[in-house]
């Protein structure tokens, strides 16, 4: 079976989900401290976790969300403005964010692997934005040919998955430089600013789309 996404809509979505797992936020900024305090192997469970909740809610709010509004061109047209509206949402509050609270790297760390692969697991649960990303985000990215849609979002699926595992492992090896280089406003404001404009882009293109 062949996929219908074309190569401009995949660059489009690696260029999403590269903004949205690289920058700063609470998974990021978790994956540090254990790195930081841990080193990458012993942060692995985290890292585990994180990625067991990623799969979870792409199973449930992509493919299952999509296989529900399936065919309803009214509510798929209103999930493709709440997408566009939600990225213009984070470009705003990455723009306008007074910088990342880096206190909570020196929290102390779970011990054990179920306590950190739960730590990983809970942090990707408890973020509402999940929702609303994988629901009413990814599927506009998708082929809208009902033979070939759920291929594609396992496509887009998979590389969120891998651009995002990537990202944590980064974050946990390098977690003291990377840390050395966010201590800095000017440099945090850069990275958002840098960010906002992104999704930004993503947005405009999606919004070309309809």
């Amino acid at each position: 079976m062949a996929t219908q996404l074309t190569f401009a809509s995949f660059a489009y979505f690696l260029m999403f989900c590269a903004t949205m797992t690289f920058s700063p936020g609470p998974m990021t900024l978790l994956l540090m401290g254990f790195g930081m305090q841990e080193g990458l192997k012993r942060s692995m469970p985290v890292q585990l976790g994180a990625s067991a909740a990623y799969l979870v809610s792409i199973l449930i709010f992509a493919v299952g969300f999509a296989e529900l509004v399936k065919g309803n061109v009214l509510i798929s047209r209103g999930i493709q403005y709440i997408g566009v509206a939600y990225l213009l949402y984070l470009a705003y509050q990455q723009w306008t964010r007074q910088g990342l609270c880096l206190q909570t790297l020196d929290t102390p760390m779970a011990s054990g692997f179920k306590g950190r692969f739960g730590k990983g697991l809970l942090t990707g649960f408890s973020n509402p934005k999940t929702i609303v990303m994988f629901s009413a985000v990814f599927p506009q990215f998708a082929g809208q040919g009902g033979d070939t849609r759920m291929l594609d979002l396992a496509a887009l699926g998979l590389a969120f998955l891998l651009l995002q595992f990537a990202s944590g492992c980064l974050y946990c090896y390098f977690g003291q430089r990377i840390r050395h280089v966010l201590q800095s406003p000017k440099r945090q404001r850069l990275l958002q600013r840098a960010t906002a404009v992104m999704l930004l882009c993503v947005a405009a293109l999606l919004a070309r789309g309809f």
